[in-house]
């Protein structure tokens, strides 16, 4: 009877197993398909977050306070500025909403340059979120004056900034760099671009007893619309410019 009742337990213990085994089975199935959802799901919603993703305003986490206590240039740029146009000659990096509006309004631009605008740049599309429109090409510059191909050819000034000033057309149209010259920034950090060239007017001699605009001053309107600027750093940047 021992070995019968034995020989049971034997005969149960493997369906007891199998069950076992079975169910062991569907709940990992359940386990990994559940998995899976929450992978798919995860993968789904970074792909949208990445979709929408899109740089209208610079990110800057510090700035440097040279900003405030540098004789600014003057309001608008260096449209107006009785300069050689020297800093012209290094070119400039164009971010991507100012390429699309050159796109747009390249018979105006090419009629003033004296060139087709694929031959305006010297380096494809790069993408990189330090860019308004999250990426930028470099411009190139001519043989013949040393001045980057966007400068009015025979002419002072920048093809751009003339489109803005005298035909209208939006002021994207020119490129943040030139907007805010001297000031730039890289990598989170917004800084004056010194030193200066040597003709620049934000270099000139300040007459005596005379008050002159700091760079915070005269590129504040710039700085606000191209820049997402910590309160904390804009206000150093105020507290700097009143301290002057």
């Amino acid at each position: 009877m021992k070995k019968a009742g034995d020989a049971a337990k034997k005969t149960r213990k493997p369906v007891k197993a199998k069950k076992a085994v079975k169910a062991k089975t569907v709940k990992a199935k359940t386990v990994t398909t559940k998995k899976a959802v929450a992978a798919k799901k995860t993968t789904s919603a970074k792909k949208t977050v990445k979709a929408k993703k899109t740089v209208n305003r610079i990110p800057i986490k510090t700035v440097d306070l040279k900003i405030a206590s540098h004789k600014g240039l003057f309001d608008e740029g260096c449209y107006g500025s009785q300069c050689q146009d020297e800093c012209c000659g290094w070119g400039c990096d164009i971010d991507l909403a100012t390429i699309k509006l050159i796109t747009k309004h390249r018979d105006k631009v090419e009629a003033l340059t004296g060139a087709k605008i694929e031959d305006c740049f010297k380096t494809p599309l790069k993408q990189d979120n330090d860019y308004i429109g999250g990426a930028y090409r470099e411009t190139a510059v001519r043989k013949s004056d040393k001045l980057c191909c966007f400068h009015l050819k025979g002419s002072k000034g920048c093809s751009l900034f003339y489109l803005w000033i005298k035909e209208k057309l939006p002021k994207r149209i020119v490129p943040t760099i030139c907007r805010t010259y001297p000031v730039t920034w890289h990598r989170g950090k917004l800084f004056a671009d010194l030193p200066l060239k040597k003709n620049c007017k934000a270099k000139e001699k300040t007459p005596k007893g005379v008050k002159v605009a700091s760079l915070f001053e005269t590129q504040k309107k710039e700085l606000k619309a191209l820049f997402d600027i910590p309160k904390k750093e804009w206000k150093k940047l105020e507290d700097a410019n009143k301290a002057k």
